[in-house]
C-alpha cells in the first residue's frame, strides 16, 4: 500500500500548519526563572593554585619525581662518562674518535656509522 500526500486545501493541515508557526504565551518571569534554576545547578569551578595546574598537567607529583630523576641522571651522565669510559666501553677502534678537542664525551654523537 503507498500513502498519498493530503491535498493541500486540507483544513486540518492547514490548521497544524497555523499552529506550528504561533508560540504559546509564556506566563510573566517563567522564562528568567528557568534561567536562574538552571545557572544555580551548574558546577563551580574551584581555583588552584598556578603549581597545581602545572603538576596535574605534567602527570601529579609520580611524573614529576620521574622527570627530576631523568634530569638528575642526564646531569650525571654528562659530568660523569668521560672519554676514557665511553672509549673502553665502544667497539670502535680509539682513532677514529679524533675529531677535535674540547668536545668531551659528545664526540661519540658526531661518528657516522
Amino acid at each position: 500500500m503507498t500513502q498519498s500526500k493530503p491535498p493541500i486545501d486540507d483544513p486540518l493541515e492547514a490548521a497544524f500548519a497555523e499552529a506550528r508557526q504561533t508560540l504559546p504565551p509564556l506566563p510573566d518571569g517563567l522564562l528568567s526563572r528557568v534561567m536562574a534554576d538552571a545557572e544555580a545547578q551548574l558546577p563551580v569551578p574551584d581555583r588552584q593554585p598556578f603549581w597545581k595546574q602545572v603538576v596535574g598537567t605534567f602527570g601529579g607529583w609520580p611524573a614529576m619525581a620521574g622527570l627530576a630523576m631523568t634530569a638528575c641522571v642526564g646531569v650525571w651522565a654528562g659530568g660523569a662518562l668521560t672519554d676514557d669510559l665511553m672509549l673502553a666501553l665502544s667497539p670502535v677502534d680509539s682513532a677514529t674518535l679524533d675529531i677535535g678537542a674540547g668536545l668531551g664525551a659528545f664526540d661519540m654523537l658526531l661518528v657516522d656509522g
